[in-house]
């Protein structure tokens, strides 16, 4: 018994997170440490479409410029906006804006 409730207490700890999920309509923000960088490349549906980087963290905010598909960007900062949606603050190009996390990939 004292077995099964070792490994029980190892398997939990192991796949419980280790930083709690912001609910929808919540807003948080993560800064990355500035000393490193952190990049992610933009991944859309089609590889010849454009991903809008916009003035802030949602759909409402006007667009910048249009980052092509494939391009690697350096993310900031990241925020869950009142759409439902993670935003990252990347910075592409000498440009700064803010980007829906879904169309990033592959963030190294």
């Amino acid at each position: 018994m004292l077995k099964i409730l070792m490994a029980s207490a190892l398997v939990l700890a192991v796949a419980s997170p280790v930083k709690a999920h912001v609910k929808p309509g919540m807003v948080a923000t993560e800064r990355l440490a500035t000393r490193e960088r952190y990049y992610a490349r933009v991944c859309t549906r089609d590889r010849y479409s454009r991903l809008n980087l916009r003035t802030g963290p949602g759909q409402d905010y006007d667009i910048i410029m249009k980052i092509p598909n494939g391009s690697t960007v350096v993310l900031l900062y990241r925020k869950h906006s009142y759409d439902g949606f993670y935003w990252w603050k990347i910075r592409y190009m000498g440009n700064q804006g803010w980007v829906r996390a879904d169309y990033l990939c592959g963030a190294y």
